[in-house]
C-alpha cells in the first residue's frame, strides 16, 4: 500500500492508544481511559471462555469471604463448645485464606491486578496480609485478661479483615474488565485496526494533541472547542472503518491461502485492489487531518520561539542595567534595542501561524460539515 512502509513512532509507548466513542458518557469515557491494558482486542472477545478470570476471581472473593464472615461470628461459639473442632476450623480457615491470596497473584490473574501490587513492597504487603490471619488470630488468645471491648475487636478483627481484603480483591480488582465487558461496543485498540490502520490512527491522535496542547499554552486566541469535536468525531470514524477493514482484508488472507482456482484468485485479486483503494482513501483524508495538526504545531513553534525572545528581552534589560550599574558606561542598549527588534517580529510570526492554524481548523470544520 502506498505510504505503509513510513515508520511512525508514538509518544505512548510504539503504538496508538485506544480509540473512544465520542458518544460515550464522560465517566464511562475517562473510566475506559484510565487503564488501557485492561481493554482487549474485539477479536478476543469472542474467544473468552463462558466463565473467565474476572467473574472466577469475584466466586472466589465472595465465597472466603463468606467463610471468613461464617468465622468471626461462630469462632467463639464453636471454642465453647468444642476445642479440637475450633483448632480444626482455625487450620482450615488459615489455609483457605493464604492459598487463595497467593492464587490471587497468579501470572493468568495479572491483568486484573492493580497496578500496585506489580511492585515489590506492593507483593511484599500482600503476603503479609495473605499470611497473617493465623498469627494475629493466635494473638487474640492473650487478650482474656484484657477489658471486654478490647477482646471482642481483637477476637473479630483478623476474620472481618480477611473478608474485607477478599471482597475488595474479589470485585474491586476486575472492575476495569467489567466496565470494559460492559462497553466493549465503545472503544477500538491497536490490535483491533492491525499494524497500517495504528499508524493512520496515531497520526489523527498525535493532531488532537497538538491541539489540545494548542489550547493550553495559546489561551484566549486559540479556540480549539468546536475542532476538538470535530476531530474526536474523525478519530472515531476512521477507527471504526480501519477495524472493519482489517477483518475484511483477515478474510481475503486467509481465503486466497485456501483458493480452489484462477477463477476465485482472479475474484480475490479485485478485490484486493478495492482494498487497497479504500485504504487509500482513508490515507486521503488522515493526510488533510494531519494538514491541519502540523498548523496548530508551527503555531505552538512560533508560541514558544516568541516565548524564550521575550524572556530574552526581559533578560537583557536586566543585564544592561547591572552593566551601568558596575560599570557606569553606555550599557548595552543597541544590543537591547535588537532584542525587542527580533521579540517582535516572533510575536508577529506567531500571530500569523495562529490565524493560519485557526483557518485551516475552519476548513476542515467545514468539509466535514
Amino acid at each position: 500500500m502506498a505510504g505503509r512502509g513510513k515508520k511512525i513512532t508514538s509518544t505512548m509507548g510504539g503504538g496508538s492508544r485506544p480509540v473512544l466513542d465520542p458518544a460515550s458518557p464522560p465517566r464511562v469515557a475517562r473510566a475506559l481511559g484510565r487503564r488501557p491494558s485492561a481493554l482487549p482486542p474485539r477479536r478476543t472477545r469472542s474467544r473468552r471462555p463462558r466463565f473467565p478470570d474476572r467473574t472466577r476471581m469475584m466466586v472466589a472473593g465472595t465465597a472466603v469471604a463468606a467463610l471468613s464472615t461464617a468465622w468471626t461470628l461462630g469462632s467463639g461459639p464453636l471454642l465453647s463448645w468444642s476445642a479440637p473442632l475450633y483448632f480444626a476450623a482455625f487450620l482450615s480457615q488459615a489455609a483457605v485464606v493464604g492459598v487463595a491470596g497467593f492464587a490471587a497473584t497468579r501470572a493468568r490473574l495479572r491483568p486484573l491486578l492493580p497496578p500496585w501490587l506489580g511492585t515489590r513492597a506492593g507483593q511484599r504487603w500482600w503476603r503479609v496480609l495473605s499470611l497473617g490471619f493465623a498469627p494475629a488470630t493466635m494473638a487474640t488468645w492473650f487478650l482474656f485478661p484484657a477489658p471486654d471491648w478490647v477482646l471482642t475487636v481483637g477476637w473479630h478483627a483478623p476474620g472481618a479483615v480477611c473478608a474485607a481484603a477478599a471482597l475488595w480483591a474479589g470485585w474491586w480488582w476486575p472492575r476495569n474488565e467489567r466496565l470494559a465487558a460492559a462497553h466493549a461496543d465503545r472503544y477500538l485498540v491497536a490490535g483491533d485496526l492491525g499494524r497500517h490502520g495504528s499508524e493512520l490512527v496515531l497520526r489523527v491522535q498525535r493532531t488532537i494533541d497538538a491541539v489540545v496542547e494548542a489550547d493550553r499554552r495559546l489561551g484566549d486566541s486559540f479556540d480549539s472547542t468546536r475542532s476538538l469535536a470535530v476531530l474526536r468525531d474523525e478519530e472515531w470514524r476512521i477507527a471504526s472503518m480501519l477495524y472493519h477493514h482489517e477483518r475484511l482484508r483477515e478474510e481475503h488472507r486467509a481465503d486466497s491461502r485456501e483458493a480452489a482456482s484462477d477463477r476465485v484468485r482472479s475474484l480475490l485479486n479485485r478485490q484486493h485492489e478495492r482494498q487497497e483503494a479504500a485504504y487509500r482513501e482513508l490515507a486521503a483524508q488522515v493526510d488533510a487531518i494531519r494538514e491541519y495538526g502540523v498548523a496548530v504545531e508551527e503555531a505552538l513553534n512560533a508560541h514558544k520561539e516568541w516565548e524564550q525572545l521575550e524572556r530574552s528581552e526581559i533578560r537583557g534589560a536586566q543585564l544592561d542595567e547591572l552593566l551601568v550599574r558596575s560599570a557606569s558606561g553606555e550599557g548595552s542598549g543597541e544590543l537591547l534595542r535588537d532584542e525587542v527588534l527580533d521579540a517582535r517580529a516572533a510575536k508577529e510570526a506567531r500571530d500569523e501561524l495562529i490565524d493560519r492554524a485557526l483557518e485551516a481548523g475552519r476548513l476542515l470544520e467545514a468539509s466535514k460539515a
